[in-house]
């Protein structure tokens, strides 16, 4: 027994059809895993100018990786995501990024440029993830809303660059901390430390 013509182009259409619905729905959550979010920059929190004392401090790349790395597996130990930051000839992010239900590596190199605030921007320079080609903004976007980040770094997608406001690092003893010079090409790391007179018990 034979299909009639008819029955053959309706056979057709409805797969087209299935077909159809299947990619709009890909389509739908891809868009939807990298659709744009505003950035949300707090308004800087003026804080009183107490009395204390001022020490330069110098560091190299070696002990600063160090000491950032044991300080992000403290922030994401109870988080799913973990990544690295390394200073080389700049600044690498490592970590992965889950797209169906797979880790894909990301790598991101940031040149940092220091504000005269002693703060420091990381501007992004490359990205590369896996064999994917996402935009920067997006990439971004999920380093922001999934890595686990302390509260003074902010992620800027629509800027291409990360905000390390080391002035609003939080101590335990009330320490504030400033930028004075980062030069990864020389290897020279220096910070300002001032100690609050309290700290001394005066």
């Amino acid at each position: 027994m034979f299909e009639s013509p008819q029955t053959k182009n309706k056979w057709k259409q409805l797969f087209w059809i299935v077909v159809g619905v299947n990619a709009t729905v890909i389509i739908g959550i891809i868009w939807l895993l990298f659709l744009p979010s505003p950035d949300i920059n707090p308004p800087p929190i003026q804080e009183p100018n107490e009395k204390g004392t001022e020490f330069t401090v110098s560091s190299t790349k070696q002990n600063l990786n160090q000491l950032m790395n044991n300080y992000l597996n403290t922030l994401s130990k109870n988080t799913p995501l973990a990544y690295t930051v390394s200073l080389g000839e700049d600044v690498q992010l490592r970590g992965f990024i889950d797209v169906f239900e797979r880790k894909i590596p990301l790598i991101a190199t940031f040149e940092p440029i220091m504000q005269k605030n002693g703060d420091l921007v990381l501007r992004q320079k490359s990205i590369a993830i896996g064999r994917l080609h996402l935009p920067k903004r997006a990439v971004l976007e999920y380093v922001r809303d999934n890595y686990p980040m302390p509260e003074w770094i902010g992620v800027n997608p629509s800027q291409e660059n990360m905000y390390v406001a080391v002035t609003k690092m939080k101590t335990k003893s009330d320490f504030k901390i400033k930028v004075k010079e980062f030069n990864l090409t020389q290897n020279q790391l220096i910070f300002t430390i001032k100690v609050p007179n309290k700290a001394f018990g005066f």
